[in-house]
């Protein structure tokens, strides 16, 4: 019955503007209190290691969540996102915010022009320009994610780059990055510094990968230092040069899935 109803309200196009109404939020403070605190740690988290901010790039926007948390500190929020469906979840979600929220149904990568983005389903999480994210993901056998998976197609997206929005919209004071597996392509498209960045990465798989970032960041800036995030905690209390990231990277090259963050000299 539940599944009907959604599938009833997505076909009237009522569904993102009811679950982003005043009365879901409503709904989810009598019933869901865990979600709520979710959101709570997720701004506590960016507010642990960023100030207030006047402009973020929020890199794979998905369904918005971390772009929520983001105006929590942010003057502007830039919501890059190339699924067509979560896009659609977007301009709902942040109807309201259009002074705050300018969204982009963009991917981001090392060049502008189109490109075939992986498609697992439509608003999945999972979709990636990355071939090998795709690869990597079809060989798994539920051991890392709860569901088999398969990819049913490709989409062609339009492609821009770091530069171009920094041209565009100024430069960010934070750039948060999560494209499953593509997060090197992004960061080939910045060629100057920005106060702090976000990447995720995937170990043992993605270990080649994420050296070549910490060479690009470094390229930027040989004076950047950074942190390592696990489960939105920090796991250094300061941020620290690139030779102990290394090390640390070289005693857990067995997993886990983590993400950077990178603080530049500017």
């Amino acid at each position: 019955m539940r599944t009907a109803i959604k599938k009833y309200l997505r076909q009237k196009g009522l569904y993102y503007p009811l679950r982003y109404s005043r009365l879901f939020t409503i709904y989810q403070l009598l019933f869901k209190p865990a979600t709520i605190k979710q959101q709570q740690r997720e701004v506590s988290f960016y507010r642990s290691f960023l100030p207030a901010c006047q402009l973020v790039f929020d890199i794979g926007a998905n369904d918005g969540h971390k772009t929520a948390a983001f105006l929590h500190f942010s003057e502007k929020v830039i919501a890059c996102e190339p699924d067509a469906e979560n896009f659609k979840q977007l301009q709902a979600r942040f109807r309201n915010r259009k002074e705050k929220v300018v969204i982009e149904q963009v991917a981001l990568a090392d060049t502008p022009g189109k490109m075939p983005m992986n498609i697992h389903h439509p608003g999945s999480a999972f979709n990636t320009l990355s071939h090998k994210w795709k690869q990597l993901l079809e060989a798994d056998n539920i051991t890392r994610w709860d569901e088999k998976i398969h990819f049913t197609g490709t989409t062609e997206v339009t492609t821009t780059t770091l530069d171009t929005l920094i041209s565009r919209y100024g430069v960010p004071d934070f750039i948060k990055i999560d494209t499953e597996g593509f997060e090197e392509y992004v960061l080939k498209g910045l060629s100057r510094r920005v106060p702090c960045i976000s990447f995720e990465t995937l170990l043992p798989d993605y270990a080649a990968e994420l050296q070549h970032c910490i060479l690009l960041i470094c390229t930027l800036d040989p004076g950047a230092v950074f942190n390592i995030a696990l489960h939105e905690k920090m796991l250094w209390p300061v941020f620290r040069p690139r030779k102990e990231l290394e090390e640390w990277i070289a005693i857990n090259s067995g997993g886990p899935s983590f993400e950077v963050i990178v603080k530049m000299t500017i």
